[in-house]
């Protein structure tokens, strides 16, 4: 019987089945791993930077109870140090976010955003968006959070300074930035063989300038067991216990920043990120390789310059990113079976430039704020390895406007909106494919896509209730490798049109006149068309507009500090993520990877003798992992722990252990085993 969503009784049992497992997490032996007054700190979205050199900083409960939506919300390192969670792991904790991952440390990770696909969230690292020209989604497995000072997630929208492209949100890691003085250096070690080192100094050559730099490095050998089930999915008799091999991975980041205070109050700031990942391409589970490996390379560097505040009421901003990347894997035949027909040795990659300007004006009048933005972008794709040659080029310009007005103390409204123009350029238009020859006739210029989105906002200032509705109109514009598919196998189809989605939100939040206690809960629904999938036809691969959905679903949220010692959360997410396509083997059929029901719960407890805690539980109803429903995945359950110990102000030891319960059945097609059960240690001391 086709499942439908019930939102009220469904989420009264959702939250019944959330206390059940925060129960379970305030009689647990294991918890917090952070001082209280950092346990819940969270600053709301601002509109543009934050220009003061000063040290600002936001902590306490009260600070992360002010959002009036759980369309946005920050999440701080308490919520990752020392615990042992991937980017992908972390950011599942929050309400409408579920993960997908193929393996250990590196390995290829995903999150999706209320039903919506990776492939059409935004992901950046400082405001530069990391998705390339693949098309595909960015894997959250190789970004290193030892570098990062939090998460930015937005669920409701892709602002503006993010390019405005992406129909299912933006999630932006913000680097550890340089107002803070000091440093501090971390070290792990855990299952696996694996170990994480990073170090960071902060420094004030003057009163006018701050300085930041940290390096960071990570590996793990990945070689956990499995149940290996010998090509044979259906027979338990021959299945064996194996473990897993060229899957080791490493990696090495570095970052800086500088800012400075100039005369006339002009501000700006320099920022850099390098990053260098390699490791092996272990294969299915029946079909390990041996040779078969990676690297990627990136680098970003930034300049950010700052006007002060003219008439008391302007203020500009411009600056300059330049990023560079590259990608190449590669096997041996016959060393490695990946299937490739009487290729010794093949390697496919791809290597590519980006500059972005942009500039932007913020205009901040007695009960209204303007701000408008022109962004630009020249990119640049070579092929690698030993595929084809093939240039690509992109150019692409972004108009963008942004407005809020308090219309009464009580009552702000607003809206943003943005166009994008695109023109490609291809060169070496001829490609060899499995069947033959595809020759493209060139890029050309795309007709303009726009998004828009409008939004009204009840409450007071500081309230302790709220309410927040929005609705808009979003984009996703297809992707380089989408449109000509340069790579062995993939036919090109410059016709495709931009995957697009109408999206409605209403939220609102309430908390006790003691400020100790929050609840939010926000209903969603999202209507897509357009959709980008690949069929596959033999060894042939061509992207088409198939795709149509309609995603309903509510969120909630209950945050509570009842005492100083202990804090707990609550979270549930039902939805019902359907496919709307017309066709007879897709429609009405639940979205790949989107469970009816999802519950979240984490206990956090200060303990005597400078020891603290945590617990979490999270669980997910069944899913499936195609679109036609017929690769299911059970229910899932999953527990992590972990027990931190500060003898020192600065000095911390984490102990913890994740999937405590040794989950790693997904479903009987899956190829790609996972981790079972792990432990941490890990030492933090600062400088």
């Amino acid at each position: 019987m086709r499942e439908t969503l019930a939102p009220y009784t469904a989420v009264t049992r959702g939250l019944l089945r959330v206390c059940a497992l925060g129960a379970c997490a305030v009689a647990a032996p294991l918890w917090a791993d952070a001082p209280a007054d950092q346990l819940a700190a969270r600053d709301t979205a601002s509109v543009g930077p934050v220009r003061d050199l000063g040290v600002s900083e936001v902590s306490g409960y009260e600070a992360g109870i002010l959002q009036m939506s759980t369309g946005y919300e920050e999440i701080l390192p308490a919520s990752w140090e020392g615990r042992g969670l991937s980017a992908a792991e972390v950011l599942a904790t929050l309400p409408g976010i579920q993960y997908y991952k193929q393996g250990g440390m590196g390995s290829f990770q995903t999150v999706s955003v209320r039903g919506i696909a990776a492939r059409s969230i935004v992901i950046c690292i400082d405001g530069v968006p990391l998705n390339d020209a693949t098309g595909g989604a960015v894997n959250l497995g190789q970004i290193d959070l030892n570098q990062m000072e939090k998460i930015e997630v937005y669920k409701d929208r892709v602002p503006v300074r993010f390019g405005g492209s992406g129909i299912g949100g933006a999630i932006n890691f913000v680097t550890k930035d340089a107002v803070h003085s000091g440093g501090r250096v971390l070290a792990s070690y855990g299952s696996h063989n694996t170990f994480e080192g990073s170090a960071q100094v902060t420094a004030r050559p003057s009163d006018s300038t701050q300085f930041s730099a940290s390096l960071s490095a990570r590996h793990s050998d990945n070689d956990y067991s499995f149940k290996n089930r010998n090509g044979t999915k259906y027979n338990e008799d021959d299945d064996f216990w194996d473990r897993r091999s060229n899957s080791q991975y490493t990696d090495y980041s570095g970052h800086f920043q500088y800012r400075m205070l100039h005369g006339g109050d002009y501000f700006s700031v320099v920022s850099g990120n390098i990053f260098y990942a390699a490791g092996g391409i272990p294969g299915t589970e029946t079909n390990n390789t041996k040779v078969a490996n990676f690297v990627n390379e990136n680098a970003v560097l930034s300049y950010r310059l700052e006007t002060p505040d003219y008439f008391d009421m302007l203020r500009f901003e411009t600056g300059l990113s330049g990023k560079f990347e590259k990608t190449v894997s590669s096997t041996s035949y016959p060393l490695d079976h990946l299937g490739y027909l009487n290729v010794p040795f093949f390697q496919y990659g791809l290597a590519g430039y980006k500059a972005i300007p942009e500039v932007s004006a913020y205009m901040n009048f007695s009960n209204m704020e303007l701000g408008a933005h022109v962004l630009g972008s020249g990119e640049y794709y070579g092929s690698r390895g030993s595929i084809s040659d093939f240039e690509i080029k992109r150019l692409s310009g972004t108009l963008a406007g942004e407005a809020t007005w308090w219309c009464l103390p009580w009552l702000n409204v607003g809206g943003e909106g943005s166009t994008l123009f695109i023109h490609d350029d291809i060169e070496g238009e001829e490609f060899v494919l499995p069947n033959g020859s595809n020759k493209l006739d060139g890029g050309k210029s795309r007709d303009m896509a726009w998004s828009g989105m409008l939004r009204l906002k009840l409450g007071p200032e500081n309230s302790r209730y709220g309410f927040n509705a929005s609705f808009g109109r979003f984009f996703r514009e297809p992707q380089l490798m989408e449109l000509y598919g340069a790579y062995e196998g993939l036919l090109s189809n410059p016709e495709l049109k931009d995957e697009t989605a109408h999206r409605f939100e209403a939220s609102a939040f309430a908390m006790t006149p003691s400020r100790k206690t929050v609840f939010r809960t926000s209903y969603f629904e999202t209507h897509s068309k357009n959709g980008i999938y690949w069929i596959i036809s033999g060894e042939i691969k061509k992207p088409l507009n198939v795709g149509r959905a309609l995603i309903r679903g509510v969120e909630a949220e209950l945050q509570s500090r009842p005492v100083k010692f202990f804090e707990t959360t609550l979270r549930a997410t039902v939805q019902d993520p359907r496919d709307n396509s017309g066709h007879p083997t897709y429609d009405g059929k639940l979205l790949p990877g989107e469970p009816v029901h999802s519950y979240f719960a984490e206990g956090h407890i200060l303990l005597p003798l400078h020891l603290d805690a945590s617990f979490a539980a999270e669980y997910r109803t069944k899913m499936y992992g195609d679109r036609a429903n017929r690769i299911e995945q059970p229910p899932t359950p999953g527990y992590n722990a972990a027990l931190g110990f500060s003898p020192l102000e600065k000095t911390r030891l984490t102990f913890a252990v994740n999937n405590i319960s040794d989950e790693t059945y997904r479903n009987i097609f899956t190829p790609y085993p996972i981790t079972g059960r792990e432990w941490r240690f890990t030492l933090t001391q600062g400088l």
